[in-house]
Parts: C-alpha cells; sequence; structure tokens
C-alpha cells in the first residue's frame, strides 16, 4: 500500500467514523426521548391534584426537541474539544503527563530515542517531530497531531528503559507510519468526538450528584414540599448516567473500528521500514512480559486508548471492542514462528548493529511508478542513507541544539546557498538590514560549511532546523518567512531548491497555524494554466536538451491528460516567473491527493523523458515533491552511492 492509497483508507475510516458518530447520536437521544416521555406522562412532575394523562409515545415535536438539543450537546462539546487540540500533538502529550525531551539531553536512553526520530525524520523527508517522555512504567507509545508539522513522538519511561535500540526502533518505525499515513488527523477527531458522546453521561452524572446534595442539605422540609420534583430530577439523572453508557457503547465501537486494523498496517509497515522483523516483535514480546504491559494510568488514557502503540487499558480481557488486536495475534502476524512465550523486560543488546551495515541492494528508483511508491514511505535502504546523512551532519546538529542564532542562520543560510554563489554578497547585504547582528555572523559562518553539503544533507539539515526556529513563537517564524521569500525573489530568476525550501517553510507554518485546513478538488479549467506553467517551468529546469523539450513537456501533459489538462501548451520561458510558478503551487497544496498525484506523475514524466536517473535528475524530483508538500525519503543514486 501507496502512500497516496493509504491516505485513501484513512478517509474511509474517517466516513465510518461519521457514520457510527451519527447512530450514536440518533441512539442517546431515541433514549433520553423515551426517558422524558414516561416522565411527563407518569405523573411524577405534576402536581399531587393533578389529573393523569395517558402515556403518548410518539410525539415528533417532542423528540425532535430532544434529538436537536442532543446534536447541540454533543457537537459543541466535540467541537470544544477539537478547538483545544488544534495546538497540535504536544497538547494531548501534555495532557498525558508528558515532558518534552531537550536536545541537548545527556540520559543515554533519552539521547538513543533522539537519534532513531532525528534518523526516521531524514529517511521518512518529514519534519523532525517533537519528543516527549511518558511518566509511565508500562511500555508503550504514541504519535499524535493534526500534520507532520505538529507532529510529537511520545514513549512511556517503561519504553526507553526496557527496549534495545532495535525494539525502540520498530516502535518509532511504527509511530511515524501513522504520522505518514494520515492516521493522526483522524485521531484527533475522534478524541473530540469521543469527549462529545461521552458528555452526555457527564451531564447525567452532575445532575444526579447535585440533586442528590440538595437533597440531604436540604432536610425533612425540602422533602416534604418538593419531594415529587427531586425525586424526577434525580431519576432523570440516573436515566441520563445509564443513557450516556449507550454514548461509551459506540465510543467503544469506534475506537475498535478504526484502530484494530491499522495497527496490523502499522506493524506491518514498521517490519517494511526497518526490513527487521525482530525488532518490532521484540518490543510486542516485552509488552506481554511486563508485569503493568502498556498500561498508561494517566486519566486521560481511556479518551486516547486509541492513539497508542499497545492497548493502554488496564483491563485484561480480551473485548470486541477492545482498541487494539491481542498480542499473540500481532506478534504472529510479524513473526510465524514464534513460540508463544512472552519476553520479561530485561534489556538485551540488538543482534544487529545499527548503523553499521551497508545496502547491498539497488538504492534508486527506475521508473515513475517506483518514485510515485517513495512517496509518505521509508525502507530499511532510506534508514540506512538516514543513518549516514545524520553521522555525515552530526557536528552540525549539535551546533543546533546548542544556538537558536544557529538555528535561524541555517534556515536563511540555506536559502542563500541554494542560489548562485555569486549572489551571496548581494543577499547578505539584504539580510544584514533585517535580522539580530549575532544571527548575522552565525549566517556568515554557516554559510561556506552549507555550500558543501549535497541537497539530502540540506533537506535533513533543514528538516531538524525547521521545528526549532518555530517552537512555540510562529509570528518569529512569519517574519523569517518573509525574509526567506525576498531572498528567493531577489535575483529574479527561477531556481527550484529556492522554491522548493520557501514552499516548504510556507506549508510547515500554515500546517501549525491552520492543521484543519479544508482540501479543495478543482476543476480541469481552473487547473489548465497553473499546470502548464508548472510543467514547463519543469520542462526549462530538467536537464532536457532544447531539441527535446517539447516531446519532454508532451510526456508530462500527457500523463495529466486523464482529467486535469485537456490543452497543453508549452510557455516560452521568459513568460514563466517566479511569482506564476509560486501562484500554481499555492492552487496545488490544497488539492486532494488524487490530483497531486496525477500532478506529480506528470512532472516525473518530463524529468525522465530522457530516461536517466541520475542524481541530478533525483534532486530535481524530490525538490518538486517539496514543492508540492508530499513527503519524500532521500533518493541517492547509484554513481552517488
Amino acid at each position: 500500500m501507496n502512500f497516496f492509497e493509504a491516505q485513501e483508507l484513512a478517509r474511509k475510516r474517517t466516513r465510518l467514523m461519521v457514520v457510527l458518530f451519527g447512530m450514536a447520536v440518533l441512539s442517546i437521544a431515541a433514549a433520553l426521548y423515551g426517558v422524558v416521555v414516561y416522565l411527563t406522562g407518569s405523573g411524577l412532575l405534576n402536581a399531587k391534584d393533578a389529573v393523569p394523562t395517558p402515556i403518548v409515545p410518539w410525539q415528533p415535536d417532542l423528540f425532535f426537541g430532544t434529538l436537536a438539543g442532543v446534536v447541540l450537546l454533543v457537537t459543541c462539546c466535540s467541537l470544544f474539544k477539537i478547538a483545544q487540540l488544534r495546538s497540535g500533538g504536544g497538547y494531548v502529550a501534555r495532557s498525558m503527563g508528558g515532558r518534552e525531551v531537550e536536545q541537548t539531553t545527556k540520559d543515554a536512553d533519552e539521547r538513543m530515542l533522539m537519534n532513531i526520530v532525528e534518523e526516521m525524520s531524514i529517511a521518512s523527508g518529514v519534519p523532525m517531530p517533537e519528543v516527549y517522555i511518558l511518566p509511565e512504567e508500562g511500555i508503550n507509545a504514541f504519535a499524535a497531531g493534526f500534520t507532520s508539522a505538529d507532529a510529537v513522538v511520545a514513549v512511556t519511561d517503561g519504553c526507553i528503559r526496557t527496549l534495545n535500540r532495535d525494539e525502540l526502533q520498530g516502535v518509532v518505525a511504527h509511530e511515524f507510519s501513522h504520522i505518514l499515513n494520515g492516521d493522526m488527523r483522524m485521531n484527533i477527531r475522534l478524541m473530540g468526538v469521543l469527549f462529545g458522546i461521552l458528555a452526555i453521561a457527564v451531564v447525567g452524572q452532575l445532575a444526579f450528584r447535585s440533586t442528590a446534595q440538595a437533597s440531604i442539605l436540604g432536610g425533612r422540609r425540602r422533602s416534604k414540599e418538593g419531594g415529587g420534583a427531586m425525586i424526577a430530577i434525580m431519576v432523570v439523572g440516573i436515566a441520563v448516567m445509564a443513557i450516556g453508557y449507550i454514548g461509551v457503547f459506540f465510543g467503544r465501537m469506534i475506537q475498535s473500528a478504526i484502530s484494530r486494523q491499522r495497527e496490523f498496517l502499522a506493524d506491518a509497515a514498521a517490519v517494511q521500514f526497518t526490513r527487521n522483523p525482530e525488532g518490532i516483535a521484540g518490543a510486542l514480546k516485552k509488552i506481554g512480559g511486563a508485569a503493568l504491559h502498556g498500561t498508561v494510568s494517566n486519566a486521560h488514557s481511556q479518551e486516547a486508548a486509541h492513539f497508542f502503540f499497545a492497548s493502554a487499558l488496564k483491563s485484561k480481557s480480551v473485548s470486541v471492542f477492545a482498541t487494539h488486536p491481542p498480542l499473540d495475534q500481532r506478534i504472529a502476524a510479524i513473526d510465524p514462528n514464534w513460540d508463544g512465550e512472552f519476553v520479561s523486560g530485561a534489556r538485551k543488546a540488538s543482534a544487529r548493529q545499527s548503523g553499521k551495515q551497508q545496502s547491498k541492494t539497488k538504492r534508486s528508483a527506475a521508473t515513475p511508478h517506483d518514485f510515485i511508491n517513495t512517496i509518505g514511505q521509508v525502507s530499511a535502504a532510506a534508514i540506512l542513507s538516514a543513518q549516514e546523512i545524520h553521522g555525515q551532519i552530526g557536528n552540525d546538529l549539535d551546533r543546533l541544539h546548542k544556538s537558536n542564532d544557529s538555528v535561524r542562520a541555517v534556515l536563511i543560510g540555506l536559502q542563500i546557498s541554494a542560489s548562485d554563489a555569486a549572489d551571496d554578497a548581494t543577499q547578505l547585504k539584504m539580510v544584514e538590514g533585517r535580522i539580530d547582528g549575532a544571527v548575522y555572523r552565525e549566517v556568515e559562518t554557516w554559510l561556506p560549511r552549507l555550500r558543501a553539503l549535497n541537497l539530502n544533507q540540506r533537506f535533513a539539515l533543514f528538516d531538524a532546523a525547521l521545528p526549532m526556529a518555530a517552537g512555540r513563537d510562529l509570528d518569529a517564524l512569519a517574519q523569517m518567512k518573509q525574509l526567506i521569500r525576498d531572498l528567493a525573489h531577489s535575483d529574479g530568476e527561477i531556481e527550484l531548491q529556492e522554491l522548493a525550501l520557501l514552499r516548504a517553510v510556507a506549508g510547515y507554518l500554515e500546517g501549525r497555524t491552520n492543521p484543519s485546513r479544508r482540501i479543495t478538488p478543482l476543476t480541469p479549467v481552473k487547473m489548465q494554466m497553473p499546470l502548464c506553467v508548472m510543467l514547463s517551468a519543469i520542462t526549462y529546469t530538467a536537464a532536457v536538451e532544447p531539441a527535446d523539450r517539447e516531446a519532454a513537456f508532451k510526456a508530462g501533459a500527457k500523463q495529466c491528460n486523464r482529467y486535469l489538462l485537456k490543452e497543453p501548451i508549452l510557455l516560452p520561458q521568459e513568460t514563466i516567473t517566479f511569482d506564476t510558478l509560486e501562484a500554481a503551487l499555492d492552487l496545488f497544496t490544497h488539492l486532494p491527493l488524487p490530483q497531486k498525484k496525477v500532478i506529480f506523475e506528470g512532472a516525473l514524466a518530463v524529468v525522465l523523458a530522457d530516461g536517466k536517473v541520475a542524481q541530478s535528475e533525483l534532486s530535481l524530483i524530490r525538490l518538486i515533491a517539496t514543492s508540492l508538500g508530499l513527503p519524500m525519503p532521500p533518493l541517492i543514486s547509484e554513481e552517488a552511492a
């Protein structure tokens, strides 16, 4: 299953969640309607001398009024919770008692975790997520956030103290599959939906407790004068509490329907990513053998149970509505020869030396289909490449971790180094008057080093620096984005590396400030000119002989002709400006993935029209993917390997 198929599956699960949510609301409203009909017809609310009236089972006005009230309450509570979660995965981690791991941590286990997450970030082509430690002894982990821009990876104390490097890498790979496959956004929405559904039970509980307390404090006098009404309210409270368990039932059903099969897929993805089934299987075996298993004792663990790597709830019984498949089934799917025995929590050294072995397989893709399959995917070769890159820029990362000035300087320096060295003096002069003096000196210091890095190393450094630059101050990043944009425009020429960095900053900033942005499909009429602009720009940028440009452009146009491009026109080079290309990419950023896939296939067809897959072609492909907001791992050709 590739990135686009996985995202489509996530959308189907979201639709299932909506259906089950609707069933839950309707069932709660029907049950509450029945209680109201009984109370109004039973005489409990009437005065003593009132004449009893027969119960009327069907009262349309009352039913639809009750339904409207339930819909309003559940929807408002759900939207309130989702609004709280808009700040991203960090909110979820902190609500679970999580502590963010410092980049400069000296703790050996935390350092191992940070290295694994950094390597996985490089291998997947997404920004480095924040990393949290949960104060729990059970072995567990989760990824949370709306997008990769606001994602976090959180693991328990028990996880990093018990698992060896391979096992921890398997767990992190599992969580990265959730980041890449669109599962996190659905998890956030599901958390909000569950909060809304369970709100009915909370209202009933409050009504019962308040009336019971009032009855006790009021004494005999109150019981004589208004005992009937008080009893009625208490009955309503108890009934609403009971009805709330309908919400609990549907909540469990939704969590189970959404989560169980997804965990099998994430386990398989982790094996595919690492090519080391012993890693994730070993982690699952240790969870089964640990005294606390994957238990998380935090009060929010129930509503967030579907986030976790393994079951976070204390119940040992295997329920049809369990949020996770049984451990033995997950292990057997990974290791068919498993002997059925779980493992004690003692840590043993990894069976293989991570980061030391070299890939023996060909690491370059040969066809457009292969490139499509690299989007949003992590391979064993990509992880090996990421470990190599991580080692090559290790000293640079250490400098970033120690200085905020270095972080800002690297982002600015990367944008300057994306253009010709002859422009350095002009661009440095532009920068000097707009940033702090200490940052400017850091830019001058970093620039020679940044020019010495290859594209994959630059992107790895960029993906590490971008989240650090944002931190909690998105306004500062917005100002830096404007400076980066001005630098990209300063030479009046279109350099795809400049554009890709600018697009990545803009996309990250939007992902942090507007994580729930709407996806908007466009008609072929609206796509016509922007597509021609983009394909024409790629045609002139790619290593295509002038005589072959028309054929290369037509190859890309043919790929897009299915439903996006009806009248392909290779535009004159002088008519394609930075602004027109940026406007086209702005339009493409908010397209649904099926349309993005077709556009990327068209771009690939242009780049590969000459039949070559040199490192320069791979670099251009990654720049195009970044400009379209598609996560792509490092691409390395045989000649560069």
